[in-house]
């Protein structure tokens, strides 16, 4: 069986090549820099592949990836989308997404574009690099007076998103974000600003095969804004196939995969269910990233690597909806403040006092120098959570919080 070619196979793409690796299909990476981002380096295990290429020529490196006969290219993380794109295009035509709107599937301007170009309803942004344009764009919208958000148009994991309330000066967050290289190693060359979406989100995960949709997993964020940051994650909790507003969400994200030209794999879709209904936050034509491939095997049994390994190994041309095997949460810890954090003894013993306790991801313990929690980046970490006692899920919960309320940073 010929490989899969793995682009920027960091965060939650760095699970491909195991997976496929269970089926006897090995894997070539292809960096689209030297080095990873720096965010994203530990993610990097360069064992897992038969080869490294870095991004040069396109031409050139496809025709050294086609010797091997590929099954597919694909995206690990969000920085390798385009290139996988047009590798896959190159190499094994139709097996991807429709190349003409792969800068709607990366950037955040685009992706508004190609939904108004479709007529799917979504917030009113712009992209610019002049705050003079954007300025008059507030202007012509009626929204002088109203809280706006700005974030750079390709970045990740709420990385320098900031709301404007009516009277703070947008422009120095606008120059802030302007220029800057991102926590993804882009430089900021223009800044979305957009009108403040005010509701509940959610994470709407999906697998799709030759333009038919399935839905891998639906999640309910609980973030917090503290000051101008927006973004502060609270919880990430995955949200029962039963609900109605999985339908709501599905049957919109479907129009969204559409106008964006998905037609082959993994996406990730935020979506703010608002007084006027559902809206677009952004959309990444990979996989859910950080540790949310194992905490949908955790909760639902399968995930948007075991549907890849499915339709790309075995050809199974079946998409479909999951089913709940048991309530998952993350609980995110933050800090209001850096220093050193102290009284943090109780961390070490989570895993007895949560009997919903899975694992964690707490990086910092007793006298550790911490951030300001300002994003999903500068967290303080996560506690996962797993039962099929829903009752018990909350009480471990408010317990997990107990605890961060407790957290002393001087």
């Amino acid at each position: 069986m010929g490989y899969i070619v793995v682009v920027d196979p960091y965060s939650a793409g760095k699970g491909i090549a195991p997976a496929f690796a269970e089926r006897g299909v090995e894997a070539i990476a292809v960096l689209t820099t030297p080095e990873p981002p720096a965010g994203l380096a530990k993610t990097w295990i360069p064992d897992n592949y038969r080869e490294v290429h870095v991004l040069g020529d396109l031409d050139e490196l496809a025709a050294k990836l086609a010797v091997h006969d590929p099954i597919a290219v694909v995206p690990g993380t969000e920085t390798g989308v385009e290139t996988a794109e047009a590798l896959s295009e190159l190499i094994v035509p139709g097996r991807s997404n429709v190349l003409t709107l792969s800068s709607a599937r990366r950037d955040k301007w685009q992706m508004a574009v190609a939904l108004r170009t479709a007529g799917v309803p979504h917030l009113r942004q712009i992209g610019s690099d002049s705050a003079v344009e954007v300025a008059a764009w507030l202007r012509r919208e009626g929204l002088e007076n109203s809280p706006i958000v700005l974030k750079p148009q390709e970045s990740g994991g709420t990385d320098d998103v900031f709301v404007a309330m009516p009277g703070d000066d947008w422009r120095a967050k606008f120059d802030r974000i302007l220029g800057c290289v991102n926590k993804l190693n882009i430089r900021n060359d223009k800044v979305l600003v957009q009108e403040l979406a005010v509701g509940t989100e959610y994470e709407v995960d999906t697998y799709s095969i030759d333009g038919e949709h399935g839905l891998a997993a639906v999640w309910r964020y609980a973030k917090e804004r503290r000051g101008d940051r927006l973004g502060i994650y609270l919880s990430n909790t995955l949200v029962s196939p039963d609900e109605p507003v999985v339908d709501v969400l599905f049957d919109y994200v479907c129009q969204v995969l559409d106008a964006t030209g998905v037609r082959n794999g993994p996406a990730h879709v935020e979506v703010m269910i608002t007084e006027d209904g559902p809206r677009l936050i952004e959309i990444g034509a990979r996989l859910a990233g950080a540790e949310q491939q194992e905490l949908t095997l955790l909760g639902v049994r399968e995930s948007q690597i075991t549907r890849m390994v499915r339709h790309r190994v075995d050809d199974d041309s079946s998409v479909g909806r999951y089913s709940l095997h048991q309530h998952v949460k993350s609980v995110y810890l933050s800090s209001p403040a850096a220093g050193e954090l102290g009284n943090a003894v109780r961390l070490d013993s989570l895993a007895s006092l949560l009997p919903s306790y899975q694992r964690d991801m707490l990086p910092y313990r007793e006298g550790a120098m911490v951030p300001r929690t300002d994003d999903l980046w500068t967290s303080l970490g996560y506690v996962v959570l797993a039962t099929t006692d829903l009752a018990q899920l909350e009480r471990d919960e408010a317990l997990v919080r107990e605890i961060e309320a407790g957290l002393i940073v001087v």
